[in-house]
């Protein structure tokens, strides 16, 4: 239990540290270990999810999947484990694929699936925050109007909801290409395509989900 505590928190608190952690849990079943992690973040984005749906909220933004906008933060909720787990596992196939393009077949699927788990738990944390921050203060009572008044005005708010945003962004994709980019211990042009395109294809894949 003490491995696991020590293996979630630095993959979410040290993304720089990623490639370090994949080698020494590597025999310690790291790939259950990232896999547990995506879903303990993801539960945490079910959960700040169905609090909004029972505040009576609905996201402020449009949406992409065909969902009623006054269901979606309940069907967010029940999806959000499997959407997260099944498009990290599509882009680990994808950069799997690039890699053995590449002529890079030595790097194993298992490994690339673990360093592109970690650079996506770090994100999810802190893009999670602003997603408890707003939970929370629907909790509190705040309406959806209030909510993106509040959000549209410049202002600390604002400022902090969106440099929460900025922070989830930079920090996974650091992490990434601190990790595959440096797969081979040196800067590798192919390493930094997989972590760029491993990266920005997930990102993508959650736009299109996560409200």
């Amino acid at each position: 239990m003490a491995g696991l505590s020590k293996f979630l928190i630095t993959a979410i608190l040290k993304p720089w540290s990623h490639s370090q952690l994949y080698q020494e849990f590597r025999k310690h079943g790291v790939g259950f270990k990232t896999g547990l992690l995506l879903i303990i973040l993801s539960l945490g984005f079910g959960l700040t999810s169905i609090t909004r749906a029972a505040c009576g909220q609905f996201p402020a933004i449009p949406v992409v999947l065909p969902f009623r906008l006054e269901n979606y933060l309940f069907w967010q909720a029940l999806l959000v484990i499997p959407w997260v787990v099944l498009s990290w596992l599509l882009v680990g196939f994808l950069a799997r694929g690039v890699l053995i393009f590449q002529r890079q077949e030595a790097v194993s699927l298992r490994q690339v699936l673990v360093l592109l788990g970690l650079g996506f738990s770090t994100f999810l944390f802190l893009f999670w925050i602003p997603h408890l921050l707003t939970a929370g203060l629907n909790l509190l009572g705040m309406s959806q109007k209030e909510w993106v008044d509040l959000l549209s005005q410049p202002g600390w708010f604002q400022t902090l909801y969106l440099a929460l945003i900025a922070l989830a962004v930079v920090a996974g994709w650091l992490s990434l290409n601190l990790s595959l980019g440096r797969i081979k211990k040196k800067i590798s042009p192919t390493g930094l395509l997989v972590a760029n395109l491993g990266f920005f294809s997930w990102l993508l894949l959650l736009a299109v989900f996560l409200r």
